[in-house]
């Protein structure tokens, strides 16, 4: 008689099933394909692409165009590599900048196409030219700057309008130059007709001479003749007009030397006034001379690109993975969280369904005479792992709670992280069915793509009656994945 499916299997049915549709969205979604890719290909260069990644969108006039194939790292720049639509022609002279749908939201490649009497990009050309992204280092001094300027100014303002006689002094001005509008306005309204009348009379004047200019023409010109005949005589009588402007010279140097003194003690007050700027006393010495401001500043903007590079750094995977085992001809389901707050560390956090079942023991006395009797029940439970890990080039080391008994791990790495040997041992208490060793596994996990994985190994080892081999495959997701596939969902109006 055919054994019945256990609940387990069917779990792990189902979950393999909800993974194969997650594994086709993120395809179809996040623009993966399974056969040859559509579109063509360009290339740009940049100096600087922080927060851009691949899978990253590329629009045209705000309309999504294409993707980010591909980032390197080329001769010192970043060489982008860019999956544009067949339907959507790119031209010699289009212009490619990284730009934000926000204040702080994600990035985006955006390009002007250019214009269409150009030729056309084909496959494998670069766009040359690109608008590079404002350092915001350099931001931040421009303003650290701007704002030592700003207070300068201020410190200025308030040495001159700060005391109490000029703040009087000025509101004394506004009131006069109020009183002096009004009468203004009052004697422009008293006077409109007089100068509508003086206007009239203006344009009469104006018509007068220019009937004068043109009935006395030739006497004009006469006069304009004659003014030329004393430019001359001016000339001929030059040395004289030069002996009065010497003469002129010396009364003003003679006047000059009798102010001497006043001129020489304005000179000292000036000097006396920098020295006292470059000493350091006064608002305006200690505003110049104190670098307190500079170094506040700079601490602060220091401490938010500590905290802004810690967030970027952080990371989070999602893991879930389905295994037959051959031994028990069941399934066994993970789902498991990685927190990676550095590269080389990351703590693991996860939920198993295991088809083996675990042994509870229970004593009771019996009265009399007095005996304790021992009693087995085996149990289906619901475990759990939690492993701290540290990474070592690579190689990395596990240690901490592993399927609800401590446990512990390591992993070597291959091909750019896409292999990984594990091995593991837990369960020192023995407390699963049919065991009298540790649990020790080994395996070996190999990613076909960036986010499909599968793997195959021995479980078991120590235990004769347990021991076996097992196949899985699962799904992997980083947090970028999700907001990535949460980002491009289709938006339904409410309206």
């Amino acid at each position: 008689m055919m054994r019945g499916f256990s609940a387990e299997l069917k779990v792990g049915a189902f979950a393999l099933f909800v993974m194969a549709i997650l594994v086709f969205m993120t395809f179809k979604v996040g623009g993966l394909e399974w056969t040859k890719k559509r579109g063509y290909s360009i290339y740009a260069n940049f100096n600087n692409v922080a927060g851009l990644d691949e899978k990253t969108k590329i629009k045209v006039a705000g309309v999504e165009a294409g993707i980010v194939e591909n980032i390197e790292l080329f001769n010192g720049k970043a060489k982008i590599k860019l999956r544009i639509k067949p339907d959507i022609k790119i031209y010699k002279n289009a212009k490619a900048s990284i730009r934000s749908t926000g204040l702080l939201g994600d990035k985006f490649l955006d390009i002007n196409i250019g214009s269409s009497d150009q030729p056309a990009l084909k496959e494998g050309d670069t766009i040359k030219n690109v608008t590079e992204l404002v350092d915001m280092d350099d931001l931040a001094k421009n303003l650290i700057n701007v704002s030592q300027h700003f207070t300068k100014l201020s410190e200025s303002l308030y040495d001159v309008f700060g005391n109490e006689e000029t703040k009087n002094s000025l509101k004394q001005t506004i009131i006069n130059l109020r009183e002096i509008t009004a009468s203004l306005n009052q004697t422009i309204t008293v006077n409109d007709n007089r100068l509508k009348t003086v206007m009239d009379n203006i344009n009469t004047l104006t018509a007068s001479i220019n009937s004068l200019i043109e009935n006395n023409r030739e006497p004009l010109t006469s006069t304009i003749a004659n003014m030329k005949d004393f430019s001359g005589s001016l000339k001929s009588n030059g040395p004289e007009l030069v002996e009065n402007l010497n003469k002129a010279t010396k009364e003003l140097k003679a006047l000059v030397e009798e102010n001497r003194p006043g001129l020489k003690s304005a000179v000292e007050s000036m000097d006396n006034i920098t020295q006292k700027i470059e000493k350091g006393e006064g608002s305006l010495g200690k505003l110049v001379r104190d670098d307190r401001l500079y170094e506040s500043v700079n601490k602060a903007a220091e401490g938010l690109n500590k905290t802004l590079s810690a967030v970027d750094r952080f990371r989070t995977f999602i893991t879930f993975q389905a295994e037959y085992l051959t031994k028990q001809k069941d399934g066994k389901g993970y789902f498991n969280v990685t927190l990676q707050p550095t590269p080389d560390k990351y703590y693991i956090l996860g939920v198993v369904g295991d088809p083996v079942k675990n042994i509870e023991v229970t004593e009771t006395t019996t009265t009399p005479p007095g005996t304790t009797v021992k009693e087995e029940e085996k149990k289906k439970k619901m475990k759990f792992t939690a492993q701290f890990a540290k990474r070592f080039g690579n190689a990395a080391v596990r240690i901490g709670l592993k399927e609800n008994t401590f446990g512990a791990g390591g992993d070597y790495f291959f091909n750019d992280d896409k292999i990984r040997i594990s091995a593991d041992v837990w369960d020192f208490s023995k407390d699963e069915e049919g065991a009298k060793n540790p649990h020790v596994r080994v395996g070996m996990e190999y990613f076909l793509f960036r986010n499909l994985f599968v793997g195959a190994g021995a479980d078991n080892l120590l235990n004769k009656k347990s021991n076996g081999g097992y196949v899985g495959i699962g799904v992997r997701f980083e947090d970028e994945d999700f907001k990535y596939l949460l980002g491009t969902v289709p938006r339904i109006s409410t309206k």
